[in-house]
């Protein structure tokens, strides 16, 4: 039940649509609740996930190599530091952390609101089986998303 249009004709009928790079048109959260409109960048309004996506899509080995590479830097790590001092990284691990939870907050509060609306607003089987392009993976909480996702990769 996935709807493509063109962007003329989603524009022309609800200035609330928005289409995504496959065609797919969307409600853009922030646009059904214009009191939360603000708070929102347009850069995060008009987020289009699915070049990323097919970036990634392009690229399967990626994350396997990726993985390969992090095991064996574990292990050369652990031979390289066996004779030498540790490194004093304290202040520079409290910063990271501050960092990543900073960035889990302002996740939270851009995912939660689309989260309870959808189970507000949408049956459970919409809600566990439509295609997140449309119910929360694209525009403002797409982006928010998809940088969750990213973010577990390095």
């Amino acid at each position: 039940h996935i709807t493509k249009v063109t962007g003329i004709m989603a524009s022309s009928v609800d200035p609330c649509i928005h289409i995504n790079g496959d065609g797919i048109a969307y409600h853009e959260f922030s646009c059904i609740y214009p009191q939360l409109e603000p708070f929102y960048t347009d850069f995060e309004k008009g987020y289009d996930p699915i070049p990323v996506l097919n970036w990634m899509s392009d690229r399967p080995l990626l994350p396997v190599l990726a993985c390969v590479l992090y095991a064996v830097l574990i292990f050369a790590g652990q031979h390289w530091f066996h004779s030498r001092s540790r490194w004093q990284w304290r202040n520079t691990l409290a910063a990271w952390n501050l960092f990543l939870s900073i960035f889990s907050t302002i996740g939270m509060l851009r995912t939660a609101p689309q989260l309870l609306h959808n189970l507000m607003t949408l049956p459970l089987r919409d809600n566990l089986c439509e295609d997140p392009r449309i119910t929360y993976g694209s525009g403002s909480t797409g982006l928010w998303v998809q940088l969750f996702i990213l973010s577990k990769f390095p």
